[in-house]
């Protein structure tokens, strides 16, 4: 198996940074990698993709040693042993709303006796059986990530029975549905959206769970979310193509003569 580099970072207090991709596409990846994001997290929810494509962007990630990982539609434990099987090393499971949700995320990524996850080492995760069983067991129960996001009312009204729950690795705050769901859609920065984030940051906190999100192309924002508790930084691949294409051209365009 593929050292999970970011959990080992996790535990030493170190962040990392990496991407929320809906991009599917094997090159990009491969590029992230090459550039020294550390992980990726392929995003299910809002994309096309499948289990089978999930596959190849797995491999592609593994090859430049980038930590790849899967963002579920939902928090069901067949989909999550389905990316995991596919050789991801972490999973976010979206809209966890209370402590019941919370155990069910963390049960679904990890085997017996620590959770419930099928078994099955034949896989892609397993080297196909090339893997000692009972070895790969351990090591999957000891690299795989469970992060769980918050991003509704309802799951920040809960956020201190949700945060009792162990094997959390990170909390990710969604501002985006988040804003939605306390009803300022589009606006996840309203001043009672902050709220209610600075409030589930402290909480975490205070239960020794780090943050992961706050994703921006401003590296001071990044440096200050850092100081919140923040370690797992997820940036948006579109929008930094996009920013970057469209700085490029206009500085291309200011030196043309007309």
């Amino acid at each position: 198996m593929l050292a999970n580099r970011v959990k080992e970072r996790i535990k030493q207090g170190k962040p990392s940074v990496g991407l929320n991709s809906n991009l599917v596409s094997n090159h990009l990846t491969e590029i992230f990698g090459i550039a020294g994001f550390d992980f990726v997290i392929f995003d299910m929810e809002h994309s096309t993709m499948s289990e089978e494509t999930l596959e190849g962007l797995v491999r592609a990630a593994k090859l430049k040693a980038c930590v790849p990982m899967a963002r579920v539609r939902e928090n069901n434990p067949r989909l999550v042993m389905g990316v995991l099987d596919a050789g991801c090393l972490g999973v976010m499971i979206p809209e966890v709303e209370s402590k019941e949700e919370a155990q069910m995320a963390v049960e679904s990524t990890k085997y017996r006796p620590l959770g419930s996850r099928g078994i099955n080492w034949k896989t892609i995760a397993g080297e196909w059986g090339a893997l000692d069983p009972a070895a790969y067991i351990r090591a999957a129960n000891e690299n795989i990530l469970t992060l769980i996001q918050i991003e509704t009312v309802k799951g920040a009204e809960n956020i201190e029975e949700i945060v009792n729950v162990k094997g959390i690795d990170a909390i990710i705050i969604g501002p985006s549905d988040l804003s939605g769901s306390m009803g300022y859609p589009g606006n996840p920065t309203h001043e009672e959206v902050n709220k209610a984030r600075d409030r589930i940051a402290t909480v975490a906190r205070g239960a020794g769970i780090p943050l992961g999100g706050a994703g921006s192309l401003n590296k001071e924002v990044m440096a200050e979310a850092q100081k919140k508790g923040f370690l797992v930084f997820t940036v948006n691949p579109a929008a930094l193509i996009l920013e970057t294409c469209k700085q490029f051209v206009s500085e291309i365009k200011d030196t043309f003569v007309c």
